[in-house]
């Protein structure tokens, strides 16, 4: 199943809000889903997520491109805004799996240009 962030789908069942529809906010091994009507969250296992989905209501349509030059100067300051929320020590590992993201985004976008 093609499913991207931001795609709205439909349920077999109805949430107890009386909602069928959800946003998904997450996707890998587990989807995240929220509820449009009540905004509640919902982890699912893929398998059991593409058992229950009925039917895709929207997609969400790609951005626009942006220049080089435009995702580099946001690269940098997504870079800068983690660096600043860096703790003394401790550091989760999720800030470091994004740290190296970002400086291999912007080393890869930096050599192209």
């Amino acid at each position: 199943m093609d499913i991207k962030i931001g795609d709205t789908v439909r349920l077999k069942k109805k949430h107890p809000c009386g909602s069928y529809d959800w946003q998904v906010v997450r996707l890998g091994a587990d989807i995240g889903i929220k509820c449009l009507q009540c905004q509640h969250r919902v982890l699912l296992p893929r398998s059991v997520f593409e058992r229950r989905v009925k039917a895709v209501i929207s997609r969400e349509e790609p951005a626009p491109e942006k220049s080089a030059r435009e995702r580099v100067k946001e690269l940098e300051e997504k870079l800068a805004d983690l660096l600043a929320r860096w703790p003394a020590h401790s550091v989760p590992l999720h800030m470091w799996q994004q740290r190296e993201d970002l400086e291999e985004e912007l080393t890869r976008l930096k050599k192209e240009a």
